[in-house]
Parts: C-alpha cells; sequence; structure tokens
C-alpha cells in the first residue's frame, strides 16, 4: 500500500489501474483513479456527513484552485457526480494528481491524517475480447476507438466505404455527437485548420495498403456510442 504522500504512484496513466484502498481501515477495492474518488467521497460522507454537507454548502475548493470541488448545485461542478443519493455532488473530471490534492485536503478538514488512507494500484492491460476492461476510467474513448478500428481492420470486418463515410465530419458526427472531426484522416496533419494542434494519432492503421489515421477528438459521453458502433461491425 501506498500512502497519499508517496507520489511514484502517479507516474502510471490512470486509465491503466486497478487495485484497492484502505479508508480509516475499511478495505475497498477499486478499478481506476475515478473509482478511488468516488469510492474515497461515499465513505467520507458516511463518516463524517455533517463536515461533508458543510463543504457543500459552502461550494469548497481546494487551495490554489479556480474550480469548485463540492457543492450542492451540479451546474457549478464541470463534471459533477452525486454523493450516494445525498444531494451533494463533487468534481470528477480531475487527473490523477488533482484527485490525490483533493483527497489530501478533505482528510485534513475531515481532521484525519494522511496515514488513515492509502491506496495500491497496479496496470491492468487492454483486453479487446473483455469488455470489463473498455469501461471510463480503464481507456480514454480516444484510445478504444483505435483499438476498435484497429480489429476491424484485422479481421476484415469493416470495409473501404464506412471508413470512407468516417473521413467526411457529417457521417462521425451523426454517429458520434461530441466529436467535431472527421473520425478517419488520409493524413495525420489533415483537418488542423488554422491550429498547430494534429488531432490524429502518430501510428497509422494500415488498410489495403494504404495508410489511414485515427482521431484522438473523442470524449467520455461518446462512449457507449462507439461501443455501438463497434459491436455492429461483429
Amino acid at each position: 500500500m501506498q500512502s497519499l504522500l508517496m507520489q511514484k504512484s502517479l507516474r502510471k496513466p490512470f486509465f491503466q489501474l486497478y487495485g484497492e484502498m484502505v479508508f480509516v481501515g475499511e478495505h475497498t477495492k477499486v478499478s481506476a483513479w475515478p473509482d478511488l474518488l468516488a469510492k474515497t467521497m461515499n465513505t467520507a460522507f458516511d463518516l463524517d456527513a455533517e463536515t461533508i454537507t458543510d463543504l457543500a454548502t459552502k461550494d469548497y475548493s481546494i487551495p490554489y484552485a479556480t474550480r469548485i470541488y463540492i457543492s450542492n448545485d451540479e451546474r457549478k461542478i464541470r463534471k459533477p457526480k452525486q454523493i450516494d443519493n445525498s444531494g451533494i455532488y463533487f468534481e470528477a473530471n480531475l487527473s490523477a494528481n488533482g484527485i490525490i490534492s483533493f483527497i489530501k485536503d478533505l482528510l485534513a478538514k475531515l481532521q484525519l491524517d494522511t496515514d488513515d488512507f492509502s491506496f495500491s494500484l497496479s496496470e491492468v492491460p487492454f483486453d479487446i475480447d473483455n469488455e470489463d476492461t473498455w469501461v471510463e476510467g480503464l481507456i480514454p474513448v480516444a484510445k478504444l476507438f483505435y483499438n476498435f478500428v484497429e480489429n476491424l481492420v484485422e479481421k476484415g470486418l469493416i470495409d473501404s466505404a464506412e471508413l470512407e463515410n468516417l473521413k467526411t465530419k457529417e457521417y462521425t458526427k451523426n454517429l458520434f455527437q461530441a466529436t467535431d472531426y472527421p473520425a478517419i484522416a488520409n493524413n495525420r496533419t489533415d483537418n488542423m485548420g488554422n491550429s498547430l494542434q494534429k488531432r490524429y494519432r502518430a501510428k497509422a492503421i494500415n488498410f489495403n495498403g494504404t495508410d489511414i489515421y485515427v482521431s484522438t477528438q473523442f470524449f467520455d459521453s461518446d462512449r457507449d456510442a462507439v461501443i455501438d458502433w463497434y459491436r455492429s461491425h461483429l
């Protein structure tokens, strides 16, 4: 187990983790960083609902942060997640480092020591045949889509007409509503506009002797749509 003061664990990508946390002696399995935060918040509320309720009333934020972390008003939070059915929401759109900072400050507010909280996280490999590894928190949806396209191409389960359609913004957006760029491109530098940002993965996929490039511009709100699209080709 690693305490919150041991930062080495943060070098691991949050989307490839699973393990266990221990909070005030209670052992709980966690599947990833977002799951770690959610279960920490639920346990904290069980331990001291009064303090969490007070923090929510005050639109609590951690030191030096510009966003609200706990509130009764979900509209004030970028990606709100409710603590059980309490009507209290916390910020779920955080990096691994952000989650650690949040938990450390929360422990102080609860008058708990950092030794009261520890966790152990390990890498879990993506498995195209294991839907448990497709979920939010284990793999970004853009990487999931890339893996799906690669698998369909390798198995000959996608045709050139579908790939050509995915090179258009209209067809892509009809499938994946949060996406503003074609899912597939002929070149990695396509659809940059006036930006210097490349919107396609560096690693190409070879389809019938021609390289195609897969977009990085996906959002978790489209995860189910991406999975449904993949399943429709199986």
